[in-house]
């Protein structure tokens, strides 16, 4: 998300399961006070990444929960290098595979 969003950590606080279209293919970011929530496109690299986070919300989370709660809780400090190096790497063949 930080890699191809461009955004901070904070916009992340508020997505939902229902901010992501069902094919991983766009996500919307809430601003504050939901003044100005822009709709993402996902790239290609991006989809398993993503729905492996909406799934494990959807087995873990509870309802209205943010899908990016258990990276914020740890401030992702890890996960931001390594989504920094996301985009250099060849993933379209595996988002096919997971993502319809």
């Amino acid at each position: 998300m930080l890699a191809f969003t461009r955004v901070g950590l904070g916009s992340l606080r508020f997505t939902r399961d229902l901010d992501i279209t069902g094919a991983v293919s766009a996500i919307k970011l809430h601003g504050v006070g939901h003044r100005s929530c822009p709709l993402y496109a996902v790239p290609a690299w991006a989809r398993p990444l993503l729905a492996g986070a909406r799934a494990h919300h959807r087995l873990t989370g509870q309802p209205g929960d943010s899908v990016f709660a258990p990276v914020l809780v740890a401030e992702a400090r890890h996960l931001r290098a390594h989504a920094g190096r996301l985009p250099r790497l060849d993933l379209t063949r595996p988002a096919g595979m997971l993502v319809p």
